[in-house]
């Protein structure tokens, strides 16, 4: 293990999330009778795509890794890879309770990476393997061996022509421009 795995937090995020509604709770019971407040309801887990979580409003991105954008295709737009990356990852979770350590803050858009995992499941670790996500630079030797017999298999988006997320964004990127270009 590299120092920056041992220096990860222990809290997890959905602790920190159980511990705000538990203390909401709390304070609405204590109370005048006339003013109860009802129970706050535990924050909701949703899957948003094949590397980003929500639990209640938190939006937490899956660590190492990234998977094809909700709306992203490959065969020429013949193959919702987007789409079938999110029900994998649903899959994998299949109803599980979800624990994650906070490992960073995305630089870009700002929510917490953390890894995630639905029982003893690395839930990276099985995006990657089944071919629904690339391994992220920076992050290559962590997942490196999982991604490369993944693209051995040409399982998930490496059985399709499919080009990585960040590359799919660029591109998406260069059309927008040529279209405010006229071009």
């Amino acid at each position: 293990m590299s120092s920056k795995e041992n220096s990860w937090p222990t809290v997890t995020i959905a602790a920190l999330l159980a511990a705000m509604a538990m203390t909401a709770g709390a304070a609405a019971q204590s109370s005048d009778d006339d003013t109860v407040l009802p129970p706050v309801p535990k924050p909701r887990f949703t899957v948003v795509d094949g590397d980003t979580v929500r639990f209640g409003p938190q939006t937490v991105r899956l660590f190492g890794i990234d998977a094809p954008e909700r709306s992203q295709t490959c065969d020429d737009g013949q193959w919702r890879a987007g789409l079938l990356a999110r029900k994998a990852l649903e899959d994998f979770i299949s109803g599980r309770p979800v624990n994650c350590r906070l490992v960073d803050t995305d630089k870009k858009t700002n929510p917490p990476v953390a890894q995630c995992f639905a029982g003893e499941d690395d839930l990276q670790e099985k995006m990657v393997a089944a071919g629904w996500a690339w391994t992220l630079p920076g992050t290559k030797e962590r997942y490196a061996a999982e991604e490369r017999e993944a693209m051995e298999r040409k399982l998930g988006v490496h059985g399709h022509k499919c080009v990585s997320p960040a590359e799919w964004r660029a591109m998406l990127r260069r059309e927008a421009i040529r279209r405010e270009q006229g071009g």
